[in-house]
């Protein structure tokens, strides 16, 4: 009965034996990992996608943007990366190239007119607008077959239509676009939504309101410091100095703070989850002192046959060990289907990531409870002696 293969096998018998009783006390297990292990996945999805939007922006290590900021946002648009500046960014120490990345998340920059009236707009590029608040909208064969199609907010419809838009034309850049829809965007007000490949194909002037130039470099280099030597240059010599400030903005910083305060969050709610994890380790003690007074015989006999102390201790506390891991690898199996439910029923706002650190701490946590809610019971069971138990 020394061996550990015979403990386990004897203690998942006992288990088995009082299947209803352990199935209860496991039910608290089972819910506290469960919560733990949702938050913690639903956390790191929230980190990863927060990461994901920072390297596109330029928070990767052999990358740096370097922004534009004039100092009147009214006055005309200039651009402030000529192939001049492209060429002063690049005789910089420890760059290997330059290039502007325009990022259209906010639209690109434009005016829509009619034949009498003009508006400034900011166009977006969508693969498919199926749901406009009117009109059909376009769909993803639309933007394959690169038709003249848009959207447009609202307020384009009033500025240029008095709100009647629907089948009327607007001109863009020259071309003719047809108003299929009418769908306002939450973050921008003046929008016209057009086919990505249209604008790739019709409109491939149009640039963002934004630009930034792009820096790459070794990533062995000191990032900060050839990213601030270029915009020190920019400011000296840039085209556009007069009229604003180039700067640099250290977004890796930035990601990492966040990434702090994502885990922060996450670990103080699922550390609140887990308190329920307290109370089922109150429950496995007492189960284990039901089982303990239940086998008194079974303690009698294994003292007649020489069993010393410590083994009766370790018997029952691998008893309590298996209980929780049983409840742990559950809560473990349930919190990831959570998780991936969540995830499924919110595809756009909410994504999960289950990590390996996840499944160490369910196994850990469930192998924690077991040996500190075990170790009393076990410990009670140890001190039976055969002639106490006798009398």
């Amino acid at each position: 009965m020394n061996s550990l293969a015979n403990i386990i096998h004897v203690s998942l018998l006992s288990i088995m034996k009082n299947k209803r009783r352990n199935i209860f006390t496991m039910i608290g297990i089972i819910i506290g990992i469960a919560a733990v292990i949702t938050i913690m996945s639903l956390g790191n999805g929230f980190k990863q996608s927060a990461n994901k939007e920072f390297s596109n922006a330029g928070a990767s290590k052999g990358a740096a943007l370097i922004d534009y900021l004039p100092q009147d946002f009214n006055a005309t648009n200039r651009n402030p990366f000529t192939d001049a500046d492209i060429d002063l960014a690049r005789q910089v120490k420890g760059v290997k190239d330059a290039r502007i990345k325009e990022d259209d998340t906010f639209g690109l920059s434009s005016k829509a007119s009619t034949e009498k009236k003009e508006a400034n707009i900011s166009v977006v590029k969508k693969k498919a607008v199926e749901s406009p608040e009117k009109g059909s909208g376009f769909t993803e064969d639309d933007n394959m077959m690169e038709s003249r199609v848009a959207t447009i907010s609202s307020s384009v419809a009033d500025e240029l239509f008095k709100g009647d838009a629907i089948g009327k034309t607007i001109y863009i850049d020259g071309m003719g676009f047809e108003v299929v829809g009418i769908s306002n965007h939450a973050q921008i007000q003046n929008i016209v939504n057009i086919p990505t490949r249209t604008v790739k194909h019709y409109l491939p002037n149009l640039k963002s309101g934004s630009p930034q130039l792009e820096i790459l470099f070794d990533e062995k280099e000191n990032k900060k410091t050839i990213a601030n030597d270029v915009a020190d240059k920019l400011n000296r010599s840039g085209s556009a100095s007069g009229f604003g400030e180039y700067q640099y903005t250290d977004l890796e910083e930035m990601m990492k703070s966040v990434g702090k305060i994502f885990d922060s969050i996450t670990y103080f709610v699922a550390a609140v989850a887990g308190i329920s994890l307290f109370i089922a380790g109150i429950g496995v003690m007492n189960v284990m002192y039901i089982s303990v007074a239940e086998r008194t015989e079974e303690i009698a006999i294994r003292r007649a046959f020489g069993a010393k102390s410590r083994h009766i201790e370790f018997q029952f506390l691998i008893e309590s060990v298996i209980l929780c891991l049983i409840g742990g690898i559950i809560g473990l199996i349930l919190g990831i289907l959570i998780a991936s439910l969540v995830d499924a029923l919110t595809p756009e706002y909410i994504k999960s990531a289950v990590s390996l650190g996840s499944i160490i701490l369910a196994v850990g946590v469930s192998t924690f409870i077991g040996v500190v809610f075990g170790w009393i019971p076990a410990r009670s069971a140890s001190k039976k002696e055969l002639i106490d138990i006798i009398k």
